[in-house]
C-alpha cells in the first residue's frame, strides 16, 4: 500500500513469525542462503566502485572501441558477451551487478535508451549453459550426475550459439534504442 516501507514490514513480520513460534532463528539460519546475500552484495558493492570510480566508464570505453565500427548493436552484442562470459566464470547475479554499471556506462556515452543494455545483461547473465559454476542448479546437477565439464561444453556450447542469437535479433526489436 505505500504506508510502511516493504523492508521495514518484512522485518515486522519476521519478528511476528518469531515470537508466535512459527519459525526459529535456528530455522531461519538453516534455510536462508546467506552465502548467496553475501556474493550479491559484494558484486552489487563492487558494481557500485566500478560505477563511482570511474572504471565502468572505463570498461564501456573498451566495449565500444572494440565494436565502435557497429554502433549501438555492436556494443550491446559486446556487453552482452561481456555478460555471458562473466556468468560462466560466477554467479548470474555477480556477473549481472558486475556488467551492469558497464551497460548503463556503455549506453550513456553511446546517447541511447539503456533499456536493451539492461535487458541484455539480464539475458546474459542466465545464459550459464558452458559450465556448472555460473548458476546453482548446473552445480547441484554437475556432482550429483556425477558430470563432467566437458559435458557441460559439450551440451552448453550449441544451446547458448542458439539463445545468444535469439537474443541479440529480438532485444533489440522489442527494446530499440
Amino acid at each position: 500500500t505505500g504506508i510502511v516501507p516493504l523492508l521495514s514490514s518484512l522485518l515486522v513480520l519476521l519478528g511476528m513469525f518469531i515470537a508466535l513460534r512459527l519459525t526459529t532463528l535456528i530455522e531461519l539460519k538453516r534455510l536462508f542462503p546467506f552465502d548467496l546475500l553475501v556474493i550479491i552484495g559484494s558484486a552489487l558493492g563492487i558494481a557500485q566502485v566500478l560505477y563511482s570510480s570511474g572504471v565502468a566508464g572505463d570498461m564501456a570505453g573498451v566495449v565500444m572501441g572494440i565494436f565502435a565500427g557497429e554502433g549501438a548493436y555492436g556494443a550491446l552484442i559486446g556487453v552482452f558477451l561481456l555478460t555471458l562470459l562473466l556468468t560462466e566464470m560466477m554467479t548470474n547475479n555477480a556477473a549481472a551487478a558486475l556488467s551492469f554499471p558497464i551497460a548503463l556506462a556503455t549506453a550513456q556515452g553511446l546517447g541511447v535508451d539503456p533499456l536493451p543494455f539492461i535487458m541484455v545483461v539480464a539475458y546474459g547473465a542466465s545464459a550459464s549453459f558452458i559450465s556448472p559454476f555460473g548458476y546453482q542448479t548446473n552445480l547441484m546437477v554437475y556432482s550429483i550426475g556425477g558430470y563432467r565439464l566437458g559435458d557441460f561444453l559439450r551440451l552448453g556450447l550449441p544451446l547458448t550459439v542458439m539463445y545468444t542469437l535469439v537474443v541479440l535479433v529480438l532485444v533489440p526489436l522489442f527494446f530499440p534504442f
